[in-house]
C-alpha cells in the first residue's frame, strides 16, 4: 500500500526515481578509473628524469575486473558477496604500458603493477549493470546503494570531505593587515600565494619560498618590463600604483628584475646559475595551475594584474572581503579526487623502484624481466592499507570509515555525509553556524550534537556534487570571443575568469553572462557549468571545476515557470522523464556562485518579474533522512536534530541479503512494519522500515513514566511488539607457520596448554566446530583450535602437550544459539571458519524507543494486560508516554501524527505527513468526527485495575515508534575478582574484556558520608601488597627469602614492621627509587590517637 501523492511531489519523486543518492562518488570514482588515471600516468611519464643510459617510459593504463589469484595460482572474478565472506578485498588489477629504452634496445610491455580497491557498483564493479533477478542469484541484495570498497571483507566508506577552494582569491584580514591569498593546485600539491602592502604602499607577494618580493619585480621578471601595460592590466589608476612602479623604474629588462629577486632572497652562486633558479621557481611555484613552462609567463603576469586590481578595489571597499563560509568559496572532494592523490604518490614511489632496479641490474649485467621488476606488493599494500584505516597521505586522518550498518538509513546518510578538516576541538563558530548557501545544498537539520556539531553536514535530498566535465577549451575559447571577449593590452571591461585564470575582457557583462546561460540550457555547454558576475570586484567568473555542490531549480522566464501544467501531465504519465526537463531546458544545476546572480522564488504564486528561478519542491531543502520525518515544520528544530540522528539508530532490516553475510554488531526487528503517516519520499526511495505502528496513551501511570520513561503493554510485547534478534559473529583462522607448523580447527586434548574445562567444548562435533542450533551460554567453545608454540626451546621436543590452546569462545555475559555456519578460505588458501550466533531480544525495562520527532526514552515498566487502562470501545494502548515530554520541547508534530495515525488506521489509508504542506488541524478533526469519534483525538479512558472511569479524557492514537540499538542486555555489567592489568595490578575495564566496574572519587566520597570506611577498605584491597618498612630510618626493608630474613639495606637493621598498601603506590615508590631519590616514611602506631 502506497501513499497517493499529487502533483506537488512528482519532480522530485522522478528525481530519486532516476537517480541513486550516492551517485556523485560513484561517477567520480569511474572518471577517476578512466579519465584521470591516464593522465597522472602521462604526467609523471613526462616528469621522468631522462637517464643517460636508460630511459623510462609510461604508457597507456588499464584496469581489470575485480579478482583474486586463489591459492593454486587460478584467477577468480569475485563478487561483492563472495569478498565479504571470504575476508577478501575487492580489488581490481591495473595494467600499465611500460616502455624501456637501453642503448639502441627498446623494450615493451603491458605490466600488471598491483591492485587497486573497487567500489561497489562503480564501472570496474563485477556487478555493474546487472538486473535484479541477476543480482539476487549472486546473493546480492538489489537495493544496495554501492559507493563503499570491501577491504579485508570489511565495508568501509570514503567520507567526502570539505575544503577551501583552490585557484580562486580570498581577501581576508590578517593581524589587522588587508591580505590576498590564492592556494594555486596543480596535481596533488597546493601552493598558496599571498599579496600584501607595506605601510609604504609596496604591494608585496610571498610564495614557495620568496617571501616579501615586490610585484612589480615579479611582474618584470615575468616579461611585463613596460609600466604602461602593467598599469592598463591593473586598470585601477591610484597613487600607491604610481608609488609601486616609481619605485622600480629602473628595472628595464626581465634579467634584471630576476636578479633583484636573487638578492632579495640570497641565492647564491653564477649569475647564469642564479638566472636559471630563479626562473625555474617563477615557473614551477608562481601560480603553478596556470602553467609550469616559460610559454605560461605572460598569462601569469596577467592574471598577477588581476589579483592586485582586486586588492586595490578590496582596500577602496573594506565590505568586500571574502566569506570563507560562502559555499562558492567552498569544494567538497569526492573518492575519485582523494584516491587520484593516493595513486599519483603511490605510483611515482613505483617509477623510482623500477628505475633504481634497473640502475642495479645494469651494473651487474644480469639479464631481468620487466615483469617481475615492475610487480609490486607493496603498491598494493599502501593503497589497501590507506583505505582499511583512512590514514591518508599529507597525514590526513579518518579518511574512510566503518559502514554503519544499524539500518538501511544509516548506510544512506553515511554515504551523504560530507566533513570539514577543521578540527572539533576548536571554536570555529562560523564555520559551524548554518550558512544561506547551504539551502538545498546540505540539510539544515542532520548534524552532530557535540564537538562535530556543524563541521559534519549532508547533503540534501536533490543536490549532487560536480564532477569532471568533458570541454574543449580551444572551441570554448572561440565561442567566448564571438560573444565578445577581447585580450589586447588596452582592452577595457568586465575581467573574464575561467578555473581561476584571466581569459580576456567584455564591454557589456549582461548580454555576454545572458547568452553563455542560453547555450548552457540547450546543451551547447555542460550542464555543470557555473557562470557568475561579481558586481563588487566587476568580474565574470567561469568555472567548471570538480567539487562545487550544485542544486536544480526550475527556470523562470518573462515572470512564467517553465514546467507548465502539461509539463507535469507528461511527466506524470512517463512521456518525459527528469534528464529530459534539463535537455530542454527548463530545469538547471546552479552552484552557490550562480545563485547570486538569481532570485529565487519558493512557490509559483510568489513569482514576480524579478524572479529567475523556482524550487523544485518546498520540501527539498532538507537531507534523506529529515525528509522522512512526518510534520517536521510543527517541530523544534533541537527535537529534529535528535530524531534524525535516533532515525539513524533504529533497529529494522539492514540489508535483504542478511541470512549469507556475517556482520559484526547488528540486530534485526522481527515485524518491522511501514509507517502509516509517512512522507512521499520514503516510498519513493523505497526504504527498509525499521519500526511499528503503535497505540499511543499520553497519560501518567502509577510514576512508572516519569522522565520520559514508556511504559510497555506485556500482553502488546508477547505478541511481538519490538522483538529483535541480535547477531555475533565467531571467526577462526587455520594459519599456517615457518617450519611446516599450522593451527588446526580440532577439539582440544586434554594435555594442550590453556585446556578448559571438559564440559565447555561438550556443543564442538568431531571437527572441531559447533553444530548449528546449539543454545551457547558465556565461555563454552564454539571454534576448537589449537596453535603450535610460538618459541621452541632446542631441547624440547614438539609433542602434542606443546600446543596451546586458541578456541573462540562465547563472550562474558552474552549467550546465543548457533544460527549459521560458513567454511571458506581466504586468498592464502587457509581455511576460515564463521560461526554466527543469534540472541533474541525482548523488550525489557531499560531499553530504548525514540519516536522520529526526538521523543525517546526507556521502558520503564511492563504492565499485565489485565492492568492496562482502556478506552471505552476496549482499545487498550500499547504504550503509554508520559504528558510533561510535550510542552516544554514543543513537539506539535508528535500530536500530529498520532491524529493522523488514529484517522489512517479506522480509515485504512496511508496518510501523508510530508513536511510544508499546510495540513490544517480543522480538516483532521473533521475526518475525526465522520469516523464517529471525537474532534479532538481524546477519549473517555478507564482504569484497568479499579474499572473506573477516569475524570479527564485522554488524548490516544496511533503513531510510530522505533526501538533503538542500546538495549540493556549489551549494557549489564558486573563482576567479582578476575583479571588484573600486569604493571599496576588492578582490575582491567571494559565490558568486553571481563573487566570490573570502577568505583571513582564520587562513589568513594558517597560511602565515606556513610561512614561505611571498613566497606571502602574492602573495595580498595584489589591491589593490596604488604610492605616491610625500617624502623629505625623509615626505608623500605628487602625480602631476602634465601636466608629468611628481611633487613634494612640503608642502616641493616633487622627491626622492620609490615604496612599494608596499594600496589600502585609501591610502583611509584618504586619508581621513584628508580630516579635515584630515597623514599623514606615515618611510622605511627596505629593504635595511638
Amino acid at each position: 500500500m502506497k501513499l497517493e501523492t499529487n502533483e506537488k511531489y512528482l519532480l522530485v519523486k522522478k528525481y530519486l526515481e532516476q537517480h541513486s543518492l550516492v551517485e556523485s562518488n560513484i561517477t567520480s570514482f569511474n572518471n577517476f578509473i578512466e579519465k584521470r588515471m591516464p593522465e597522472i600516468v602521462e604526467e609523471i611519464s613526462e616528469g621522468l628524469p631522462k637517464e643517460e643510459d636508460i630511459e623510462v617510459k609510461l604508457g597507456k593504463v588499464r584496469v581489470g575486473k575485480p579478482l583474486i589469484h586463489e591459492a593454486d595460482g587460478s584467477p577468480n572474478h569475485i563478487t561483492p558477496a563472495e569478498a565479504r565472506l571470504r575476508n577478501l578485498t575487492y580489488s581490481a588489477p591495473v595494467f600499465i604500458e611500460i616502455t624501456i629504452k637501453q642503448g639502441s634496445q627498446i623494450e615493451s610491455q603491458e605490466v600488471e603493477v598491483g591492485y587497486i580497491p573497487v567500489i561497489i557498483k562503480s564501472n570496474a564493479c563485477n556487478i555493474a549493470g546487472k538486473t535484479q533477478e541477476e543480482l539476487q542469484k549472486l546473493f546480492i541484495d538489489p537495493l544496495d546503494t554501492g559507493g563503499y570498497f570491501i577491504i579485508n571483507g570489511n565495508e568501509r566508506v570514503m567520507v567526502m570531505t570539505e575544503d577551501l577552494a583552490e585557484n580562486q582569491p580570498f581577501i581576508e584580514r590578517s593581524k589587522g593587515k588587508l591580505m590576498l591569498r590564492l592556494f594555486s593546485r596543480r596535481g596533488s600539491y597546493r601552493i598558496p600565494i599571498a599579496v600584501t602592502d607595506t605601510n609604504e604602499g609596496i604591494i608585496e607577494l610571498s610564495f614557495s619560498r620568496f617571501k616579501n618580493i615586490p610585484a612589480i619585480v615579479i611582474l618584470k621578471a615575468l616579461g611585463l618590463t613596460k609600466e604602461s601595460d602593467i598599469s592598463s592590466y591593473i586598470g585601477k589608476d591610484n597613487d600607491s600604483l604610481i608609488v609601486n612602479l616609481y619605485e622600480y623604474a629602473n628595472l628595464q629588462t626581465p634579467e634584471d628584475a630576476m636578479m633583484m629577486i636573487a638578492e632579495k632572497t640570497s641565492l647564491q652562486g653564477t649569475k647564469k646559475e642564479i638566472l636559471d633558479r630563479v626562473k625555474q621557481r617563477i615557473d614551477s611555484y608562481l601560480l603553478p595551475h596556470i602553467g609550469l613552462t616559460k610559454n605560461e609567463r605572460e598569462e601569469k603576469a596577467v592574471t598577477l594584474c588581476k589579483l592586485i586590481k582586486q586588492f586595490y578595489i578590496a582596500k577602496e571597499n573594506p565590505k568586500s572581503l571574502t566569506d570563507k563560509d560562502h559555499y562558492a568559496n567552498k569544494r567538497v572532494r569526492l573518492s575519485g579526487d582523494l584516491l587520484a592523490d593516493l595513486f599519483r604518490v603511490n605510483l611515482n614511489i613505483l617509477v623510482r623502484d623500477i628505475q633504481h632496479s634497473l640502475q642495479k641490474i645494469q651494473k651487474r649485467k644480469k639479464f631481468y624481466s620487466l615483469k617481475t621488476i615492475a610487480k609490486s606488493t607493496l603498491f598494493t599494500h599502501r593503497i589497501e592499507s590507506a583505505i582499511a584505516t583512512g590514514n591518508w597521505i599529507g597525514e590526513r586522518t579518518g579518511v574512510t570509515q566503518n559502514m554503519d550498518k544499524t539500518n538501511y538509513l544509516a548506510i544512506l546518510s553515511q554515504l551523504q555525509r560530507v566533513a570539514s578538516t577543521l578540527p572539533g576541538e576548536q571554536e570555529n563558530f562560523l564555520a559551524r553556524t548554518l550558512h544561506p548557501t547551504h539551502y538545498g545544498r546540505f540539510c539544515p537539520i542532520e548534524t552532530p550534537e557535540g564537538t562535530e556539531i556543524g563541521l559534519r553536514k549532508n547533503l540534501a535530498i536533490l543536490a549532487k556534487v560536480s564532477t569532471r566535465l568533458e570541454l574543449d577549451e580551444k572551441k570554448f575559447m572561440d565561442m567566448l570571443k564571438q560573444l565578445g571577449l577581447k585580450r589586447e593590452t588596452g582592452s577595457k571591461g568586465s575581467d573574464v575568469f575561467f578555473n581561476g585564470r584571466f581569459v580576456g575582457n567584455v564591454g557589456n557583462h549582461e548580454t555576454f553572462t545572458k547568452e553563455l546561460r542560453a547555450r548552457r540550457r540547450i546543451a551547447e555547454l555542460p550542464i555543470q557549468m557555473s557562470i557568475r558576475y561579481d558586481r563588487q570586484l566587476d568580474t565574470i567568473l567561469i568555472s567548471t571545476e570538480i567539487g562545487r555542490v550544485l542544486r536544480p531549480l526550475i527556470i523562470v522566464e518573462n515572470g512564467e515557470s517553465l514546467v507548465k501544467e502539461d509539463t507535469l501531465d507528461e511527466v506524470k504519465n512517463n512521456k518525459i522523464n527528469w534528464n529530459d526537463l534539463i535537455a530542454q531546458g527548463m530545469i538547471e544545476y546552479i552552484d552557490a556562485a550562480e545563485e547570486e546572480n538569481c532570485l529565487v522564488a519558493l512557490r509559483k504564486s510568489d513569482i514576480s518579474a524579478n524572479h529567475t528561478h523556482l524550487e523544485v519542491d518546498i520540501m527539498d531543502l532538507f537531507g534523506t533522512v529529515t525528509s522522512l520525518v512526518p510534520f517536521p515544520n510543527y517541530d523544534q528544530s533541537a527535537r529534529l536534530m535528535r530524531g534524525s540522528k535516533t532515525q539513524k539508530q533504529s533497529l529494522g532490516l539492514y540489508a535483504a541479503n542478511f541470512l549469507c553475510r556475517v556482520d559484526t554488531d547488528v540486530s534485526l526487528l522481527h515485524y518491522p512494519q511501514k509507517p502509516i503517516v509517512r512522507t512521499f519520499v520514503y516510498d519513493t526511495l523505497n526504504v527498509y522500515p525499521s519500526g511499528q505502528n503503535v497505540v499511543v496513551a499520553i497519560m501518567t501511570h502509577e510514576g512508572f513514566n516519569m522522565e520520559d520513561a514508556l511504559i510497555l503493554n506485556k500482553a502488546s510485547v508477547d505478541r511481538g511488539l519490538a522483538r529483535s534478534t541480535y547477531f555475533r559473529p565467531y571467526t577462526s583462522v587455520e594459519l599456517k607457520y615457518a617450519g611446516g607448523l599450522r593451527d588446526q580447527i580440532e577439539i582440544p586434548e586434554k594435555g594442550t596448554a590453556g585446556y578448559r574445562t571438559e564440559e565447555s567444548y561438550r556443543y564442538l562435533e568431531a571437527d572441531g566446530i559447533v553444530y548449528p542450533e546449539a543454545n551457547m551460554n558465556s565461555g563454552e567453545v564454539v571454534i576448537g583450535k589449537t596453535s603450535p608454540p610460538k618459541f621452541l626451546s632446542e631441547s624440547r621436543e614438539i609433542s602434542v602437550k606443546a600446543r596451546k590452546e586458541g578456541s573462540s569462545v562465547i563472550r562474558q555475559e552474552e549467550r546465543g544459539t548457533v544460527d549459521a555456519i560458513f567454511l571458506t578460505e581466504n586468498r592464502d588458501g587457509n581455511k576460515i571458519v564463521q560461526v554466527r550466533t543469534r540472541d533474541q531480544r525482548i523488550p525489557e525495562p531499560g531499553d530504548k524507543f525514540a519516536t522520529a520527532h526526538g521523543q525517546k526514552g526507556v521502558i520503564g515498566m511492563l504492565v499485565q494486560d489485565n492492568d492496562m487502562p482502556f478506552t471505552s470501545r476496549g482499545v487498550k494502548p500499547d504504550v503509554i508516554f508520559n504528558p510533561h515530554g510535550i510542552p516544554g520541547r514543543m513537539t506539535v508534530g508528535y500530536l500530529m501524527e498520532l491524529l493522523c495515525g488514529k484517522i489512517g488506521s479506522l480509515a485504512g489509508r496511508i496518510m501523508d505527513g510530508t513536511g510544508f504542506q499546510n495540513t490544517k488541524i480543522e480538516d483532521l478533526e473533521e475526518q475525526l468526527k465522520s469516523l464517529g469519534l471525537r474532534f479532538d483525538g481524546k477519549e473517555t479512558v478507564y482504569n484497568g485495575i479499579t474499572g473506573k472511569m477516569m475524570e479527564v479524557k485522554i488524548y490516544i492514537g496511533t503513531m510510530y515508534y522505533q526501538k533503538l540499538k542500546y538495549m540493556v542486555s549489551n549494557k549489564m555489567h558486573a563482576r567479582a575478582s578476575g583479571k588484573v592489568t600486569l604493571l599496576t595490578r588492578q582490575p582491567i575495564e571494559g565490558r568486553a574484556k571481563g573487566g570490573a566496574l570502577r568505583l571513582g572519587e564520587m562513589e568513594q566520597e558517597a560511602l565515606v558520608a556513610h561512614g561505611a570506611s571498613l566497606l571502602l577498605k574492602e573495595r580498595y584491597d584489589s591491589d593490596k601488597v604488604v610492605i616491610h618498612i625500617c624502623t629505625k630510618c623509615g626505608y623500605i626493608a628487602v625480602e631476602d627469602n634465601i636466608h629468611k630474613k628481611i633487613y634494612c639495606p640503608l642502616c641493616g637493621s633487622n627491626e622492620n614492621e609490615p604496612v599494608e598498601m596499594s600496589y600502585a603506590f609501591k610502583l611509584l615508590v618504586d619508581e621513584i627509587q628508580g630516579l635515584h631519590l630515597a623514599t623514606k616514611f615515618e611510622l605511627k602506631n596505629k593504635y595511638e590517637q
